[in-house]
C-alpha cells in the first residue's frame, strides 16, 4: 500500500492500523485526498494558521489599547474626583457652617463610589492583561507549529480556532464619565436640594464604560423647546451658564447680574465699564468686552476684575464666545474692517480670521455677536443678515430673511446655537424668534408675537 498510495498516505493508514481505528480508516479513505493534494490540504491549513496569527495579533494590539484607555480612565478618574470635591467646598462657602453636614455627607459618598469604581476597573483590567498573555502564549504556539506540515498540525489549527473563539473581545472604551456637583438654585427650595446632588455612576457602569453614553439624557432640541417662565427685568442681555442660571447686563451699561431661570437675583457685580457682551468660559470665570472700547475683561469666581487683552489700530471689541477647545473668539471691527480674534482665556492671542481665503474678499460689514456650532462653524450676526464660517474662515452660508407675513426688515440682534446644532435667532423688528438647522436652512420660528415675543434683543 506504500508504493501505490505514496509515503505520505501510508503513514495515515498506519497510524490508524496502531490505533485500532477501523471505523474511522474508512471515513477517512472516503475524502482523504491522494498523492499531491495532501501538500495542498497542509497548504491551506498553513493559510488558515496564518490568518488566525494574524486575527490574534490584531486582538492582541486591541487588548492593548482597552488597557491604556483603563489606564487612562483611572487617572482621569480619579484627577475628576479631586475636582469635584474642591468644588462643592467651593460651594460650601455660600453657605457656611449650616452645609459643613451636606459636604461631610457627599465627600463621603465621592470616596466611596471612587474606590468601589476604582476596584471594578482594576479587576476588569487585571482579567483583560491575564487573557492578553493568554493570547501571546498561543500566537508562540502557532508561530512554532507553523513550519511543521503533518496530520498533527491540521488538528492544532482546528484546536486553536476554537480556543481562540472562547475569548470575547471587548469593545473599545470610551472615556469614564467623571462624577459632577448638579446644583439647583432658588432660595424657596430645601436646603439640600439648594446645595445640589450628585450625578455618580455604578460600578457595573464602570465595568461596561460602553453603556455610559447611552445613560446621558439626550439634549433638548431648540426645535422642541417651551416656556418654562418669565419675568420682568431691565437687562437685555443673556449668558446661560450651569445649574439653570445665567448672566444678565444691559448692553451698553455697567453691572451684570447672576439670576436663577426664575428671576431670582443670586448676585450683582458693580462694573466701572460699560459691558458690549458676555461669555462663560470652562473654568467658569466670566469674560466681558468693553462696550465703545478695545478690551476683554476677565471677570473670576472672587469677582476680581482684570484686562486680559487689549484690541489696537483702533480696533472696537464686540462680541465674545468660548469654543468648545477652551478658547475665546471675539469680534473686532474699526472704520476700514472688521476681524475675528481668537485669543485663549488667559488673553494669549493666537489667529485672527480677516479675509474669505477663497476670493480675498470680506467676510463681514458690520458684525456685531458670534456664536460657533457643533460643526466647528464661527457665525456671526451681521448688517441685515447672519454669516457663517468654518473655523478655515471660508464662507459657509449667509442667511438673510424677515417675517415672511409682515415684511419687515430682518435686524438680528442675537444669536445662539444648541447641542443639535440649530441656530436660534432673535429678530428684532419681526417679534421672532428664527430656527436655522447647521447648514443655516431655516427651519421654523421658535417663539412669536402671539406667544408673547416681543422685540427681541438678547
Amino acid at each position: 500500500m506504500s508504493k501505490s498510495y505514496g509515503g505520505g498516505y501510508a503513514d495515515v493508514l498506519q497510524y490508524m492500523q496502531l490505533s485500532n481505528l477501523q471505523g474511522v480508516r474508512y471515513k477517512f479513505c472516503s475524502y482523504l485526498p491522494l498523492h499531491g493534494e495532501v501538500d495542498e490540504v497542509i497548504d491551506t491549513k498553513q493559510q488558515e494558521l496564518s490568518n488566525i496569527i494574524r486575527q490574534t495579533n490584531e486582538k492582541s494590539e486591541r487588548y492593548k489599547d482597552i488597557l491604556k484607555t483603563i489606564t487612562r480612565n483611572k487617572m482621569q478618574y480619579s484627577k475628576s474626583i479631586a475636582k469635584t470635591i474642591k468644588e462643592i467646598k467651593a460651594r460650601n462657602k455660600q453657605f457656611k457652617i449650616r452645609l459643613d453636614k451636606i459636604e461631610s455627607e457627599y465627600i463621603k459618598q465621592l470616596e466611596n463610589n471612587e474606590k468601589e469604581n476604582t476596584e471594578a476597573m482594576a479587576k476588569l483590567e487585571q482579567r483583560l492583561k491575564e487573557e492578553m498573555s493568554d493570547l501571546n502564549q498561543l500566537i508562540h504556539q502557532c508561530e512554532s507549529k507553523r513550519i511543521e506540515r503533518n496530520i498533527e498540525m491540521v488538528q492544532f489549527v482546528t484546536d486553536v480556532m476554537q480556543r481562540v473563539d472562547k475569548y470575547t473581545l471587548p469593545e473599545q472604551l470610551d472615556d469614564v464619565s467623571p462624577p459632577k456637583l448638579i446644583t439647583r438654585d432658588g432660595y424657596n427650595q430645601k436646603l439640600k436640594n439648594l446645595f445640589g446632588h450628585l450625578d455618580i455612576r455604578t460600578k457595573s457602569e464602570v465595568n461596561h464604560p460602553l453603556q455610559l453614553n447611552r445613560n446621558i439624557e439626550p439634549a433638548i432640541s431648540a426645535i422642541n423647546a417651551k416656556i418654562i417662565s418669565s419675568f420682568s427685568t431691565i437687562n437685555s442681555r443673556v449668558e446661560a451658564t450651569v445649574n439653570d442660571q445665567a448672566w444678565l447686563w444691559r448692553f451698553g451699561f455697567s453691572g451684570i447680574s447672576l439670576i436663577t431661570s426664575d428671576g431670582e437675583v443670586i448676585q450683582n457685580i458693580h462694573t466701572d465699564f460699560h459691558i458690549c457682551d458676555a461669555a462663560v468660559c470652562t473654568s467658569e470665570d466670566l469674560l466681558v468686552t468693553k462696550w465703545a472700547g478695545n478690551i476683554v475683561k476677565k471677570i473670576t469666581r472672587d469677582i476680581s476684575i482684570k484686562d486680559i487683552y487689549t484690541a489696537r489700530d483702533n480696533y472696537e471689541t464686540r462680541g465674545i464666545t468660548a469654543t468648545d477647545t477652551g478658547n475665546i473668539l471675539g469680534v473686532l471691527h474699526n472704520y476700514k474692517d472688521s476681524k475675528i480674534l481668537e485669543i485663549t482665556t488667559s488673553g494669549q492671542y493666537i489667529r485672527t480670521l480677516l479675509h474669505n481665503l477663497a476670493d480675498i474678499i470680506q467676510l463681514f460689514e458690520d458684525p456685531r455677536f458670534i456664536c460657533t456650532n457643533i460643526n466647528g462653524d464661527i457665525i456671526v450676526t451681521d448688517k441685515g443678515k447672519v454669516v457663517a464660517v468654518n473655523k478655515h474662515g471660508q464662507r459657509r452660508f449667509i442667511y438673510h430673511t424677515g417675517w415672511r407675513q409682515h415684511k419687515k426688515s430682518f435686524i438680528p440682534h442675537y444669536l445662539v446655537t444648541d447641542k443639535h446644532g440649530h441656530i436660534i435667532i432673535s429678530d428684532f423688528d419681526n417679534s421672532v424668534l428664527h430656527v436655522l438647522d447647521r447648514d443655516g436652512k431655516f427651519t421654523q420660528y421658535l417663539i412669536t408675537p402671539e406667544q408673547g415675543c416681543d422685540r427681541p434683543i438678547g
